[in-house]
């Protein structure tokens, strides 16, 4: 049995002739006769009660179109998915922390949206590294690089971390001294979550102060700080951007790369590129703000 003579079958169905397939099918009646036949002979049973100038349809045709239905839609859902992924179109799942969603990947969205009206974008958000190689998400947007030999890891930034205070926390308490944080509380990440040089720094820096809170949300850290409870350690893409907080001391306590990982076998799925090329346009133009060294008015 022949996908093809399925679709004469179907064709028959609609149109109730030979003739009608024929037109549907741009072929001549002729050919659809022959290609019934064949159906007919191929699954051992009559398909077609033939009269003078119509086609009626046995009961086992009956049951056999509906499965032929099913097979057409089957196929046309699958022509409309290669369809879309060939023109970027479709749901592609961007993995992030909190921070970099809701900083660097939200506010700029509509860009993406714009290039590619078809494409639909899902933001994975969690502190959790996802596995991309068991298809949690298509790309991961890390400062700590997702691990596998399956996987396209690429730096496009560096993020550097600074401490922040309210204007009004400090006008109360002083500015603190580095390494003498007496009478200062300190608002940072949660232990589990803390490593590299500006944990590092940080623990130096704050010496004799007070870890007021510790959370695993950027987002906490900034708006307790923002409310004047105390110090806190954030990422200076929000510590700069906020006009609430100010950063205290000139320089950064450290700086970590910012890694696009994403499978092999996406790399040449056009909405996969189409959401990756955006990425690494987006952190090369994020680049100062991302490092500490945007000037932001205040």
């Amino acid at each position: 049995m022949r996908w093809d003579d399925l679709r004469y079958l179907l064709s028959v169905a609609r149109q109730g002739s030979l003739a009608g397939a024929a037109r549907e099918l741009r072929v001549d009646a002729t050919t659809v006769g022959r290609r019934l036949a064949a159906l007919e002979k191929a699954l051992g049973t009559r398909l077609v009660l033939r009269g003078s100038r119509t086609l009626g349809l046995t009961e086992e045709a009956e049951a056999v179109v509906v499965r032929a239905r099913e097979m057409e839609d089957s196929l046309r859902s699958l022509s409309d998915a290669v369809s879309r992924e060939e023109k970027a179109e479709g749901t592609v799942r961007i993995a992030a922390t909190e921070y970099l969603a809701q900083a660097l990947l939200a506010p700029h969205l509509g860009e993406l949206h714009a290039r590619h009206p078809g494409l639909n974008v899902e933001l994975v958000v969690g502190t959790e590294i996802v596995d991309l190689q068991r298809g949690d998400a298509d790309l991961a947007l890390r400062i700590a690089p997702p691990r596998g030999d399956a996987l396209v890891i690429r730096k496009v930034g560096d993020m550097a971390f600074a401490m922040y205070a309210a204007r009004g926390y400090l006008r109360r308490r002083g500015a603190p001294r580095p390494g003498d944080f007496r009478n200062h509380s300190v608002l940072a990440y949660r232990t589990t979550l803390t490593s590299g040089p500006e944990s590092e720094e940080l623990t130096r820096l704050t010496q004799g102060g007070r870890r007021l809170l510790q959370s695993n949300s950027t987002t906490v850290l900034r708006e307790a700080a923002a409310a004047g409870l105390g110090v806190a350690l954030l990422p200076c893409l929000t510590g700069e951007r906020d006009t609430r907080l100010t950063r205290v001391g000139a320089g950064v306590l450290g700086k970590r790369p910012l890694w696009l990982t994403l499978h092999k076998d996406l790399q040449r799925s056009p909405r996969v590129r189409a959401a990756s090329d955006w990425v690494v346009e987006l952190c090369k133009r994020e680049k100062a703000g991302l490092a500490g060294t945007e000037a932001t008015a205040r």
